[in-house]
């Protein structure tokens, strides 16, 4: 029956660099989250996707942001700048995304700059990273308000994308006010 058939990843549209790296990973078809998740992501719509740990759910958004940031480096002139925010609960999540992340960019990774800034490290220890304005900004909400609140950060209107992952998790750890600061 065709309407069992899965979405194949060569099917979206994807840039080749991106293929090749699913293709290193050993990913022969998307999982169900991200066959459903990633063309709606391709397109800019909002998500809310509730999935198990192992359904793929990191790379069904990340695959979305890579390739709409590859897409976005097309355009001549276009400034270097953060495109994407992905809000982790924790800082083992975090450092989880950002290996995903690099594994996706692998091909791409001069093109995709990602930065994960969920570790309790010094503020200023982690200032540099984000003055040169990664594509992709990884970390906890406390983490991104005070790295905003020290200016060390700046969100234009050049951000694209917010990715709130475990998003559960992330209010039943009381970030609403955080969360709220952020984003209003």
């Amino acid at each position: 029956e065709m309407a069992s058939e899965r979405l194949d990843f060569h099917e979206m549209g994807l840039d080749d660099r991106l293929l090749k790296a699913v293709a290193d990973l050993g990913w022969s078809k998307p999982t169900l989250i991200q066959e459903k998740a990633i063309p709606l992501g391709l397109d800019g719509k909002d998500i809310l996707a509730r999935a198990r740990t192992g359904s793929g759910k990191t790379a069904a958004y990340g695959i979305p942001v890579i390739q709409r940031i590859l897409a976005s480096k097309q355009v001549i002139g276009v400034t270097q700048d953060v495109r994407a925010l992905i809000l982790v609960p924790t800082k083992e999540l975090g450092q989880q995304v950002q290996l995903m992340m690099r594994q996706l960019t692998a091909y791409c990774s001069r093109d995709v700059r990602v930065a994960d800034i969920s570790s309790k490290a010094d503020l200023s220890t982690q200032r540099p990273i984000l003055m040169e304005k990664p594509d992709v900004v990884v970390g906890t909400p406390s983490r991104v308000l005070a790295h905003l609140n020290a200016q060390n950060l700046v969100l234009h209107s050049s951000l694209e994308m917010l990715v709130v992952d475990e998003a559960d998790l992330i209010f039943s750890f009381g970030f609403e006010s955080d969360l709220k600061n952020l984003l209003w």
